[in-house]
């Protein structure tokens, strides 16, 4: 059983790195060799505008022996910024850390492999997914990027985005001026691409042939009127675009068939919690919507839908809920590397196994 860092899996496994075991584990998904399980979420108030999340989700890579879980165990807030409503975790576990963990299992003989927090591997797998969609659908000729955002998934977007397209200008646009000066001169120097600070999102987007939305915002972050012909749109949840978008979008794609993670609220009415009450009222993650009606990632890569087909149209990707199967992909390119590089704290195997009939 091996014990990994969010240290020890940077210095393993460069932003980027997962691109082709992530599109090797869609690739699967879509011809039924592997699976994802849904992810749940419950919910318990805390403090006052304060709930305890607990989230899991898991997925299982036969072609890569791997079958993995994710959970986070968190406290989370929600608040008014720019015009929106923003969802963050707070750092109060041990006084002032998170937790969330990833935990490997064998599948030739069910047992546990490794365990890491699941920080670095959180972003390499959505950006990753992002940079996958922008392969299939976004113009071969697309120099031009807006970058929505400039925290934690802004920088993993930036890299991957630059590595499945030639661009040449990044323009970054976040509302706190001191985060996205900070962001450019600490991520720009890793592309080719000129990064460049905007002023608002309407500066961001004006010519841009792709726009990509990496915040934690539970609200529309611009309108979809905005929007170009031939660019190509995503985001990292369906909040930040608004309904425009998603009607203007030919071809739509989606990441999954589940609509929305499911959701349990304990001890308090859920229209008080944003994430169900707010979070996700848009057309394409209602309940009452024909999902499965939209291509998915998985589809898009298996060539069973032709990608972009018209150089004027719209596209998008939405990332309407994350996928356990991301993380039996890029865990398994972690263990890896890990045991050829010799990295990491090993601990029994027999600490975690039983003789008494599960």
């Amino acid at each position: 059983m091996l014990i990994l860092s969010n240290e020890d899996i940077e210095k393993l496994l460069p932003v980027g790195a997962c691109l082709e075991v992530l599109e090797e584990a869609y690739r699967d998904l879509g011809n039924g060799m592997a699976a994802t399980v849904p992810r749940y979420d419950v919910f318990s108030p805390t403090n006052p505008n304060e709930f305890y999340e607990y989230k899991t989700m898991s997925g299982v890579l036969p072609n890569r022996k791997i079958a993995a879980l994710r959970l986070n165990s968190s406290v989370v807030k929600w608040y008014e910024k720019a015009g929106g409503v923003r969802k963050d975790k707070l750092p109060v576990a041990g006084g002032d850390r998170y937790v969330g963990l990833v935990m490997l299992f064998s599948t030739e003989t069910g047992e546990p492999l490794a365990i890491f927090p699941d920080g670095y591997v959180q972003k390499l797998r959505v950006a990753g997914a992002s940079a996958i969609a922008a392969r299939y659908l976004a113009r071969k000729d697309a120099k031009v990027m807006a970058l929505l955002g400039a925290g934690w998934q802004a920088s993993a977007h930036l890299v991957t985005l630059s590595m499945v397209r030639d661009l040449e200008k990044v323009k970054v646009f976040s509302p706190t001026p001191e985060s996205r000066r900070r962001f450019i001169e600490e991520w720009g120097p890793s592309v080719p691409a000129e990064v460049v600070e905007t002023g608002g999102v309407e500066e961001a987007i004006a010519g841009a042939d792709i726009v990509t939305a990496t915040t934690n915002s539970i609200s529309a972050l611009f309108p979809g009127e905005l929007l170009q012909p031939g660019v190509h749109v995503s985001c990292v949840k369906p909040c930040e675009l608004d309904a425009t978008t998603y009607k203007r979008a030919d071809p739509l794609i989606i990441h999954w068939r589940e609509a929305k993670p499911f959701q349990i609220a304990i001890g308090v009415d859920r229209q008080s919690i944003p994430d169900i009450a707010e979070g996700w009222q848009h057309p394409i993650t209602r309940e009452d919507s024909a999902i499965w009606d939209f291509p998915t990632l998985s589809q898009l890569v298996n060539g069973q839908h032709p990608g972009r087909v018209n150089e004027d149209s719209i596209s998008c990707f939405c990332n309407n809920v994350g996928l356990g199967l991301q993380f039996a992909a890029v865990g398994s390119e972690v263990l890896a590397r890990a045991r050829e590089a010799r990295v990491g704290r090993e601990i029994p195997t027999e600490w975690f196994l039983e003789s008494v009939h599960p």
